[in-house]
């Protein structure tokens, strides 16, 4: 599906945060190992919260009449982690049927990935392991997740070329349609020093089965704007944006939802569509609907 959307739309939106939604919603509480992903299983107002953050952005991509892409909240379920935090070891393939369920039988299509995030913390690219062991890592989550009704992968939020190409491998092998996330920062490069150009060209010319395309996301487009030019990023398909045009790593850990205008934040996600070409938009931390639906309302 993910292949056939880019195909046929200009534009498709992505969804907008919900762990860090979650995360600022009175009365609920992160695993502290799986983040929101127990919430498939309950308590109920946890689960109605997130349900409810998901029935918004499929209601808004409704109304504007455009495709829309969500992740099955699979980011933290590594086998390791699965282990240490004692929950059902179906957890992956209950958090994809999970999101399944939600997608509506009419209006524009609804595309659900399973998203796979990096070993360590996604912003020390210092700590992310070589590409064999990387791909080792990944290996049993992949495999689990392209088993499921999953409609692609995404590797997401990663700060480390040599780990990206490792899971890059796994999911290549697996069959499934997949795309890869770099975490970026203020200079427009991978957070491990690479330029964003080198490293979609590194993977693709590493691979057998390359990405669909390439996202960044837990960044801000002017970071994209201000140090590419139109043709650099022909690879790229997609952000996910913070709100804020602050630092990544000053934000991580923030006691507050930091967030710029977000018509200037809208501002700026339109030119980077329109002058490089970037079809999927959507949110990372510090977004929420509004952030949704202006995306929706980009013309061009």
């Amino acid at each position: 599906m993910l292949a056939t959307l880019l195909e046929s739309h200009r534009l498709i939106l992505a969804e907008c945060a919900v762990a860090e939604r979650l995360r600022r919603t009175p009365g609920v509480e992160l695993h502290p190992i799986l983040f929101h992903t127990p919430f498939i299983y309950g308590p109920d107002a946890a689960r109605e919260a997130m349900v409810s953050i998901y029935h918004g952005y499929i209601d808004a991509a409704k109304r504007a009449g455009l495709p829309l892409l969500l992740t099955a909240p699979t980011w933290r379920l590594d086998a390791s982690r699965v282990a240490a935090a004692g929950v059902p070891a179906t957890i992956n393939p209950d958090a994809v049927a999970f999101l399944t369920e939600l997608r509506p039988d009419d209006g524009p299509p609804v595309a659900v990935g399973a998203l796979v995030g990096p070993k360590g913390d996604c912003y020390r690219p210092e700590l992310a392991p070589d590409t064999d062991e990387a791909e080792r890592f990944h290996t049993p989550q992949v495999r689990e997740l392209a088993e499921t009704a999953a409609d692609f992968l995404l590797a997401q939020t990663f700060p480390s070329v040599r780990e990206a190409l490792g899971v890059a491998r796994a999911m290549a092998a697996s069959g499934k349609p997949y795309a890869i996330s770099f975490c970026t920062g203020t200079d427009g490069r991978v957070l491990d020093g690479t330029p964003l150009p080198d490293a979609m060209a590194r993977l693709d010319d590493s691979l057998v089965r390359p990405p669909a395309g390439y996202f960044v996301n837990c960044t801000h487009p002017r970071f994209l704007l201000d140090h590419h030019r139109p043709g650099d990023l022909d690879r790229l398909i997609g952000i996910q944006a913070n709100g804020s045009s602050r630092d990544v790593t000053a934000l991580d850990g923030a006691a507050a939802t930091e967030a710029d205008p977000v018509e200037t934040w809208a501002a700026s996600m339109a030119e980077l569509h329109v002058s490089h070409g970037v079809r999927i938009l959507g949110g990372c931390c510090g977004t929420s609907l509004p952030h949704l639906e202006a995306l929706a309302a980009i013309k061009g």
